[in-house]
């Protein structure tokens, strides 16, 4: 709960900000920090993603004024600067992300020059991995890359089919944890046509049948057969489901979720989320630090194609990908190129190859067999 007052606002703007897993331990380190003279202004409990998991943790925020000559100790978090000044830093955080996409396809660029002068294939020939990597389609620059790290980081020739195996799972970034593990709210955001709606009930179904108390809710509909569809899902699986039909419903939704295990929130397409510039949708995903931001990325779509999308998925600060229509290629090869251009961990993985209307957690194993193939893979290591 916010306890912040009208009257202390203005010593808010430059305040800091302690937080701790307990009120008891966040005002031990204000203390500890500040003195006895220190002046508390706010505290209230706060929710966040896991770092480096699919859960949740909470956390309890002091807000301080520290007396004159107050010590300053441990971890200090800085309190939000006034509104201009936000503006600023966001506006120069989306120049900085253009500038470092403009780098980075500068680089991809050079290196693939570089390739072509060299014959790119040729650092390929007698490493089994590599050449098995290039024909899952994988881009020929970015399995050279990988090879080159493997030697430079393990001191194992890249050769060495084990190693290199080895290797590229430890390269593969992925969450953590199973099913029970997977809390908090998680909201699923793509281009049209991603799979984001089967992909969102697919992981709902899995969630249930590990019997999780689970929350569908579906951002702003496109007609009453989404609705429909939503409802027998809900039925079939035994979890609850909800419809938002208005963008400013969602900030209020999101203070009473807490009774659920884990939330999925079916988000609109970036398109259609677009379509009222006003409305403070992505301004309520975007901020909330409790959410995790996936963007489904369908494995059918060229990636070449999609600057647009990878654009997209840094405006709306997605922390994880999650890979949809894997059945409709054969060149899954192409997940390396994705993770080079969008280095996000991999959540969820869906296929129809599975029981119908399955949801796995993403994990390097898996990923490796995405990419390879079991059978080839066990072919490539001698198995």
């Amino acid at each position: 709960m916010d306890t912040l007052s009208p009257n202390t606002r203005a010593s808010a703007d430059t305040a800091a900000v302690v937080e701790a897993p307990t009120l008891k331990e966040a005002l031990r380190q204000v203390r500890a920090r500040y003195g006895d003279e220190a002046r508390v202004i706010r505290s209230r409990a706060l929710t966040r993603r896991q770092p480096g998991g699919l859960g949740q943790q909470k956390v309890v925020e002091v807000l301080v004024e520290p007396a004159t000559g107050g010590r300053r100790l441990g971890r200090i978090v800085e309190a939000p600067p006034p509104a201009a000044a936000a503006g600023r830093r966001r506006s120069l955080a989306r120049e900085i992300a253009a500038e470092v996409e403009r780098i980075e396809d500068l680089v991809r660029q050079i290196a693939v020059d570089q390739a072509g002068r060299t014959g790119r294939r040729r650092p390929l020939r007698g490493n089994p991995v590599g050449e098995a990597l290039v024909a899952a389609g994988a881009d020929p620059g970015v399995v050279v890359r990988l090879c080159e790290r493997c030697q430079a980081e393990t001191g194992s020739s890249s050769r060495d089919r084990t190693a290199m195996l080895q290797y590229l799972a430890r390269s593969l970034p992925t969450g953590r944890g199973t099913w029970q593990d997977f809390a908090g709210t998680h909201v699923f955001l793509g281009a049209p046509g991603s799979g984001r709606t089967e992909l969102v009930l697919a992981a709902a179904g899995s969630l249930a049948g590990a019997g999780r108390q689970i929350l569908v809710l579906s951002v702003l509909p496109r007609h009453g057969g989404e609705v429909r569809r939503l409802q027998a899902e809900a039925a079939k699986h035994g979890y609850d489901a909800a419809v938002i039909q208005k963008p400013r419903q969602l900030a209020s939704a999101a203070e009473h979720l807490d009774g659920y295990d884990a939330v999925l929130l079916d988000a609109p397409s970036f398109a259609a989320a677009h379509g009222s510039p006003d409305d403070g949708l992505r301004r309520d995903i975007v901020q909330n630090p409790a959410f995790h931001r996936h963007l489904v990325f369908p494995l059918d779509r060229d990636l070449r194609d999609c600057r647009s999308l990878f654009e997209e998925a840094r405006a709306w600060n997605c922390d994880w990908l999650a890979l949809s229509r894997v059945d409709q290629t054969d060149q899954r090869g192409k997940i390396l190129d994705l993770l080079d251009r969008l280095p996000l961990p991999v959540s969820l993985v869906g296929d129809p190859q599975w029981p119908a209307g399955s949801a796995r957690i993403a994990d390097p194993g898996l990923l490796t067999d995405l990419i390879l193939g079991s059978a080839r893979r066990h072919a490539v290591a001698g198995g």
